[in-house]
Formats: structure tokens, C-alpha cells, sequence
């Protein structure tokens, strides 16, 4: 089977929900505010906090359970909503059809007062995080409400870079960049405007491949003057926060959940039991 028609096959489908395993059904809602499928955990908590959550796959595949299983400890140990956002998927839906699908999103849920000023974060990992840098990018420029916080785990923020040894990635990054030049702000937000995003917390594996993207993002904030923090794991694999198990796991997520906690005001970590 050849690279293009597994992507295609990928980007085929569908939103799904967390695993019962991971979230019981009684916990889970579909909604489609601006037309999208958002789909939370635990939706009544959002008057308390918010995580808007941006799922990994190169823009070409949805959500994993791994990262069903982040964005509920991250809610649960935060005290907070979770919400996924299932934007649209290249090939199908090119850019910008992702960044849109986030803002119209984001938009419909600050008019009806379900994201609360100060009070929400706004996450992703791997294509996810540098989708939501992207976003925020795009707010900060806007002057509407901002997050608290981005939280990144291991962001994809640089798609110019070609590398023979992740050639899904960089096929991936074609096909969702279409004609527009993969140095286009919101395409590789790394080289987008800096300065005026809210804090910017990532996390990353010392053994990532998106390693060398997340230090050279990291030095661009500082550069900028932003408001960041890089939290590298050692030993740390690709995907640390989402894909891999174990201690280097946990250290990663722990870093989010500190950050997202810190940023909305909400004290020291939770545990809530479900």
C-alpha cells in the first residue's frame, strides 16, 4: 500500500469518543458548536475550567485513546472540562480548514459564556500543539479573549523542515499544506508572531524526534520576550505525554496539569475520582 493511500485511509476518520475504559458514557457529550464536533468529558465542570484539547495526527489522522487518555487525566487531575475538538482532516480538507474549525469553535463557545475569561486553557499535542499555537497565534493578533495558557506536549510547529527519516510526517505536512508555503505562519507557527501570546508551557521527550522543533520553539519565545516554560524529560520517547507509559509519562503530564492549574487560578493539583 503506498504512503499517500494509507493517509488518505487516516484521514477517513471519524471523530470518535474515549474509551470506556477511559471515561464512562455517562461522563460524555457530543456537541457541534460553530458546526464542529466537539466532544467533552465531564461538560459541567466548564463553569469551573476549561481544557480545549487539539489532537495529534499530522493533520491527516484523528484522535488515539492514548490521547483520550491525556486529555482525561489532564481534565481530572485539573478540575476541569475536557473538550476534543475534531477539526477536519487533510487530504480531504486542506488548510486552513483545521485552524477555522478551532476558532469558529472557540468563538461559539465564548458568546455563550461556556469558556470563561481566565478560566480555560487551550492544549494539544504532536500536529495538535502546533495547531493550537497557530490558533492562539490568531487570537492574541484579533484582540478577543485569549487562554490562559497553551499548553504544548511535544508540538509540530516548523512544517518547512524535509526529513528522510519521517517520511509520513513530511508527506503529511504536503498534503495539508496544499499550494500555501509551509512557511506561512499559521501552517509553522514557530515562525509566526510571539510576543503577545499568553503563557506557552511545552513539554517534550530528551528522545523525540519533534524534539529540535519544540527547543527551537522555545528559543523563539525567548527571543520574543514571551512568557514560557520548556520542560524536557529525560528518557523521554516521541509522544511522551500521549504514547508512551511510565514515569517519563507521568512527569510530562504532571508538568501540563501544574501549568494548567497555575494559569486559571485554581490552586494545587486534584485528583478527582470518576
Amino acid at each position: 500500500m503506498s504512503l499517500v493511500r494509507t493517509l488518505r485511509i487516516l484521514a477517513s476518520q471519524r471523530p470518535s469518543l474515549p474509551p470506556r475504559a477511559v471515561a464512562a458514557p455517562a461522563r460524555v457529550q457530543r456537541r457541534r458548536p460553530g458546526g464542529v464536533p466537539v466532544t467533552w468529558i465531564d461538560a459541567e465542570l466548564a463553569s469551573t475550567a476549561t481544557i480545549v484539547h487539539l489532537h495529534g495526527g499530522a493533520y491527516v489522522a484523528g484522535e488515539s485513546p492514548r490521547t483520550w487518555d491525556l486529555v482525561e487525566e489532564l481534565a481530572r487531575r485539573t478540575g476541569a472540562a475536557g473538550a476534543m475538538v475534531h477539526y477536519r482532516l487533510a487530504p480531504r480538507h486542506p488548510f486552513p480548514a483545521a485552524v477555522e474549525d478551532v476558532l469558529h469553535v472557540l468563538e461559539e463557545l465564548s458568546s455563550q459564556a461556556v469558556l470563561r475569561p481566565g478560566r480555560w486553557v487551550l492544549s494539544g499535542d504532536e500536529a495538535g500543539g502546533g495547531l493550537a499555537l497557530a490558533v492562539a497565534q490568531v487570537l492574541a493578533a484579533s484582540g478577543v479573549d485569549a487562554p490562559a495558557a497553551v499548553l504544548l506536549a511535544s508540538p509540530w510547529t516548523d512544517l518547512t523542515r524535509e526529513d528522510p527519516a519521517h517520511e509520513l510526517r513530511t508527506t503529511a505536512a504536503r498534503l495539508y499544506a496544499g499550494a500555501v508555503p509551509r512557511s506561512e505562519p499559521r501552517l509553522s507557527p514557530r515562525f509566526g508572531e510571539l510576543a503577545a501570546l499568553p503563557p506557552v508551557h511545552t513539554v517534550v521527550g530528551a528522545q523525540e524526534a519533534l524534539r529540535e522543533d519544540s527547543l527551537a520553539l522555545d528559543a523563539a519565545l525567548v527571543a520574543a520576550g514571551a512568557t514560557r516554560e520548556l520542560v524536557e524529560i529525560p528518557g523521554g520517547g516521541d509522544a511522551v505525554a500521549t504514547d508512551a507509559q511510565g514515569p517519563a509519562t507521568q512527569q510530562a503530564r504532571r508538568a501540563l496539569i501544574a501549568a494548567a492549574r497555575t494559569r486559571m487560578g485554581l490552586g494545587a493539583a486534584a485528583d478527582h475520582p470518576h
